[in-house]
Order: C-alpha cells, then structure tokens, then sequence
C-alpha cells in the first residue's frame, strides 16, 4: 500500500515534469511561424497518470497569459505530488521503526 502511494506520487510528479517541458517549448516558440501549440492531456494508468503531448490541430499561436497560468498549476500540482511522496515516505520510515530490527529491511540494519 504505500508503496503504491510512493509510485503514484512519482508518476504525477513525472507528468507534470513533462507538462512543463510542453510549456517550456511553447513559450520558446512563441514567435516561431506556423508554430502549433503542444497541449498535454494527462491519461490515468491505473495507480498512477502519464502526460501524453501532442501538437493543436491548427497553428493558432501562443497565448502567454495562458502558459503562465498552466506553468502556475503544473508547478502546485508538482509540489502535491512531492508532498505525498514525502508523507509516503515517512509512513514508511514509521512502519520499519516499529518493526523488529530482524524484519526490517536493508535500509534500517
């Protein structure tokens, strides 16, 4: 169980890294010609989410505003997913202080 807890986080955290680097290459190219805009939908996988990137259909340009707000959001959920992976962790680290030092795993020997 925490372990998925653990898994979950990092998989938010890693779609969120990919969403930001979306971002990062829309704001890059925000006077690029014909540019088409990357969007990022987020696909749930069963315990966890992947960020899936593709190209908008037309090239419609680059709102600023918009990617700043996006770039706000991806950072929050970010920080969320590293919080439940911190909380995880420390769940973690509580069950092997309660254990026996015998049924501990490596890590506390």
């Amino acid at each position: 169980m925490i372990s998925s807890v653990i898994s979950t986080a990092f998989s938010g955290m890693a779609a969120q890294q990919k969403r930001m680097e979306a971002i990062a290459s829309n704001v890059a190219n925000v006077d690029t010609p014909d540019y088409r805009r990357k969007e990022v939908n987020m696909v749930s996988t069963g315990p966890g989410v992947r960020a899936v990137v593709s190209e908008a259909r037309s090239a419609g340009g680059v709102d600023l505003a918009a990617e700043m707000v996006d770039m706000i959001e991806t950072k929050m959920a970010y920080q969320a997913n590293v919080a439940v992976m911190e909380t995880g962790m420390d769940m973690w680290d509580a069950l092997m202080s309660a254990l026996d030092p015998k049924d501990r795993d490596e890590r506390w020997r």
